[in-house]
């Protein structure tokens, strides 16, 4: 696929309690081929502090409007920069990077998500459930006010189930707890994770035992987005070398890389 260096225009802000923001973009190639795992690189100042431009998921695309939305967490200075964008002012942008999924040959999916790790599996529930494929999504939090893209994935899901940690909205629990009386029945083909290593380490026992095709979206620091850098290294699980998050991710076989 080919990647685009380019200007986007930010069409609008929006805060999310008190931790996030979603931001709408306009540029129509990433909106145009953007699609589910994909990401981009943006930078929105123009001096060289922060030096390096910061990786987001592409939480929605549509080709016809030309704009795609991404979901940030605000907690360093790259980020706080972002947060003070002004409607009409533009950012750097770069992509679609990463391996799209691209195999929708199934009938169910799952998607286990925690926090901002929410942003990563929106597009692919909207994609899947275009293809008619059940979504039942379990979404978690500490608390209500930081549930992310809440809404968005109760679009897309045949069913949610909200966990916080706090027992503030939905079950009282661990999110893991409600994905393990669905894994018998209704049972997934498969189950994506993001957004929690402990969520992480689940699917990956849960794919070992065989009760589940597990897939992890990985989230690490990037520099070039492109595989240059190799600064976001993850083992293989033969042990054997590397994977690049950026390149051959950020979806990976859960069976096929090491999880702290």
């Amino acid at each position: 696929m080919k990647v685009f260096y380019e200007k986007a225009k930010v069409i609008s802000l929006k805060r999310i309690g008190d931790s996030y923001l979603e931001i709408v973009l306009e540029n129509r190639n990433i909106a145009r081929w953007g699609r589910p795992a994909n990401f981009v690189l943006i930078k929105g100042w123009e001096n060289y502090d922060p030096l390096l431009a910061r990786p987001f998921d592409i939480v929605q695309a549509d080709g016809e409007t030309g704009r795609f939305m991404l979901v940030i967490k605000v907690t360093g200075r790259g980020t706080r920069l972002l947060a003070k964008l002004e409607d009409k002012s533009e950012v750097s942008v770069i992509g679609p990077l990463g391996k799209a999924i691209e195999d929708f040959s199934i009938s169910r999916i799952g998607l286990l998500v925690r926090g901002v790790g929410a942003a990563a599996v929106v597009l692919l529930a909207e994609k899947a459930r275009e293809r008619g494929i059940e979504v039942y999504t379990f979404l978690s939090a500490s608390t209500g006010s930081r549930l992310v893209c809440r809404e968005l994935l109760e679009k897309y899901s045949t069913e949610i189930e909200i966990a916080t940690d706090d027992g503030t909205i939905g079950y009282h629990g661990d999110a893991r707890e409600r994905v393990s009386a669905y894994l018998d029945e209704p049972g997934f083909d498969r189950l994506y994770t993001c957004g929690s290593r402990r969520f992480a380490r689940f699917v990956k026992d849960m794919d070992k035992q065989g009760r589940i095709e597990g897939y992890l979206f990985l989230e690490t620091y990037m520099a070039c987005g492109m595989g240059d850098c190799h600064g976001c290294a993850v083992g293989k699980a033969t042990g054997e070398g590397y994977y690049l998050v950026c390149k051959d991710g950020p979806v990976f076989r859960s069976s096929d890389v090491v999880i702290d």
